[in-house]
C-alpha cells in the first residue's frame, strides 16, 4: 500500500473516532552506548563494554492521543510472521474498541511488506487500518521518540553484564511508561 499524507488519515480516523497508533521495531545492543555526561575537568568517565554481541529486540506501539505503549519482546528475530503475531495478540487486543478501527502507521521495514502479511491484513481491515509511512522517514514515527528515551534511561552510559540485565533496564523503562504515560506525552506532541 503506498504512503498518503498523514493529516488527510488523521482527519478520516478523527470522524471514524479511531485510535490513532504508531509501530515500529528497535534492537537494543549488549554494548555499552556512550551519551554525553558531566565529570570533573580531567577526569573523563570510563564506561565497560561487552565484546558479545547480543542484542534484544522489541516490537513497539503507542496511542497518539492517550499515550498508552505497549511492547512485545522477540527472542530470535523480526519477520513477517513474528509481526504479524504483534499486530494480533498485541496491538488488536490492546487498542482496537468495537466499531472504532485502529488507524496504524508503520514504516517500511521489508517484512512489513510481506505478501501473505498484506493479505492477511486485508481480511483485518474491519479492525485495522494499516498507513505506510513514506520510505527513509524515522522523524514522522512516533515510536522513534519512545526509542530515544529508553536509550537515554535504560542504556545510556551503563554496563549490562548479561542480556537478561539489559531486558531488565528496558521493561523497566517500558513499565514506567506504561504505568505513568505522562512521562512521554510531551514527546508525543509534534506527532498530533
Amino acid at each position: 500500500m503506498a504512503a498518503i499524507p498523514l493529516s488527510k488519515f488523521k482527519k478520516n480516523a478523527k470522524i471514524e473516532g479511531a485510535t490513532i497508533v504508531y509501530e515500529d521495531e528497535a534492537s537494543f545492543k549488549q554494548q555499552s552506548t556512550l551519551y554525553q555526561t558531566w565529570a570533573p575537568r580531567g577526569m573523563q568517565p570510563k564506561i565497560p563494554t561487552h565484546v558479545q554481541r547480543n542484542t534484544q529486540k522489541i516490537f513497539g506501539a503507542i496511542a497518539l492521543q492517550s499515550g498508552k505503549f505497549i511492547y512485545r519482546h522477540e527472542s530470535e528475530r523480526f519477520n513477517s510472521e513474528t509481526y504479524k503475531t504483534f499486530i494480533e495478540e498485541n496491538v488488536l487486543t490492546n487498542f482496537y474498541k468495537k466499531n472504532h478501527r485502529v488507524y496504524y502507521i508503520q514504516d517500511n521495514a521489508s517484512y512489513h511488506k510481506d505478501k501473505d502479511l498484506w493479505v492477511w491484513l486485508k481480511a483485518k481491515q474491519k479492525y485495522i487500518n494499516v498507513i505506510n509511512l513514506p520510505p527513509y522517514s524515522p522523524e514522522l514515527n512516533a515510536v522513534e521518540t519512545i526509542w530515544k528515551y529508553t536509550r537515554k534511561e535504560a542504556t545510556h552510559n551503563k554496563y549490562f553484564e548479561t542480556k537478561e540485565i539489559l531486558r531488565e533496564s528496558l521493561f523497566g523503562v517500558f513499565d514506567g511508561i506504561q504505568q505513568n504515560p505522562d512521562r512521554i506525552k510531551g514527546l508525543l506532541v509534534p506527532f498530533l
